[in-house]
């Protein structure tokens, strides 16, 4: 194994062992995940750098593009991340399985490759210079990630350019601020310039950004352990800005609050496990975006944590009234589809698990008998 390669595994280690450690991080469930998930296929991209540097893909074939469908992943789960992470949002499992579509077409293209046999893909890999259109095809997928990072990330430093390039009063999420836009611009630029190598066939460009990206990895986790609420300053001034541009004005907010709690106290539509932003904003007469934004900034609740908190409320009541049913029976009547995410919710919002509030009511009616 040659310098070159041994660098890049050293790069692929490094982001596996770190998206091993973030799941174990005291973050939200969805937040560990989609971080981690970030982290390792970032570090899968490698993978295919490292193949290809090293001669591998001319030994097996197969290996030329097994990172790309990873590689793609980088850039919606960046987004969804964004958007649910730093504003706050929530997003539906449509808009989701949009984000991922072309994780979907570069699979569909790269099946022949994959299932053609050893012959068809070394025949296709020496076409790759002749220009054949099913070669083109594959030379022109090594690139979509680059395209897609690029059109996620440069699009939201436009729309948040007012925020990223003001000062902030507060020492903290002013230094918050400069690490987070320093860090984007490197990851934008590092990008960049290996897409203007890739269009240009310069290939000194594209190894020159290859080689970029453990470096990346390294920047970001050093950054992750100095500011560890680097991304939480973030996320505040970025849900700030973006409510400036409210899309509640003009519409009365305390009939939407008195609708809501109309449709939780006496309609429980929280009892229904799926229950979904999109039907709720539905039932309300409103948008996703909007109904997101009124919990989040007038409520100062996402939607999971405001249907959670109604569901929580009322299995407290079934728990005192009827202290022979069983937890689990509560739990799937006030909506919760497993017993574990009952015990998280009930957890966060009473601050004990279902047993010991029971528990603890039973002994607390049993004293004032005396």
């Amino acid at each position: 194994m040659d310098l070159e390669t041994a660098y890049l595994v050293f790069g692929i280690a490094f982001g596996w062992i770190w998206s091993l450690g973030i799941l174990l991080s005291p973050a939200s469930l969805g937040e560990r995940t989609r971080a981690s998930l970030i982290m390792f296929c970032s570090s899968f991209w490698l993978v295919g750098a490292a193949t290809f540097l090293s001669g591998l893909v001319k030994i097996y074939p197969i290996l030329y593009a097994i990172h790309i469908p990873f590689a793609l992943g980088i850039a919606p789960l960046l987004y969804i991340h964004f958007q649910i992470t730093l504003l706050g949002l929530e997003l539906s499992k449509k808009e989701i399985f949009l984000h991922f579509l072309p994780i979907l077409f570069s699979v569909i293209l790269l099946l022949p490759f994959w299932l053609g046999g050893e012959e068809f893909r070394l025949r296709t890999l020496r076409e790759i210079t002749e220009g054949r259109i099913y070669s083109a095809i594959l030379v022109f997928l090594q690139i979509t990630p680059k395209i897609s990072i690029l059109s996620y990330f440069l699009p939201l430093l436009w729309i948040y350019r007012s925020y990223l390039f003001r000062s902030e009063q507060d020492e903290n999420e002013e230094r918050a601020r400069r690490m987070f836009l320093i860090f984007i611009c490197l990851v934008c630029f590092v990008i960049f310039w290996g897409l203007t190598g890739s269009i240009l066939r310069r290939i000194e460009f594209v190894k020159e950004s290859i080689f970029s990206l453990p470096v990346l990895l390294i920047i970001g986790f050093l950054l992750s352990q100095r500011e560890p609420n680097w991304l939480g300053f973030v996320g505040k001034s970025l849900r700030e800005v973006r409510y400036k541009k409210s899309r509640l004005k003009g519409m009365d907010e305390s009939k939407i609050k008195d609708r809501l709690e109309a449709l939780m106290r006496r309609e429980k539509v929280y009892a229904d496990e799926d229950l979904t932003l999109s039907q709720l904003a539905e039932e309300l007469g409103l948008t996703n975006h909007q109904l997101s934004e009124f919990l989040n900034q007038r409520l100062s609740m996402k939607f999971s944590d405001y249907i959670n908190s109604w569901r929580v409320e009322e299995a407290k009541v079934l728990l005192l009234e009827d202290p022979d049913r069983s937890i689990l029976a509560i739990s799937e009547s006030v909506g919760f589809n497993s017993k574990s995410a009952f015990n998280e919710a009930f957890k966060k919002f009473a601050d004990s698990t279902p047993s010991e509030f029971r528990k603890t009511a039973v002994l607390y009616k049993a004293s004032l008998k005396f």
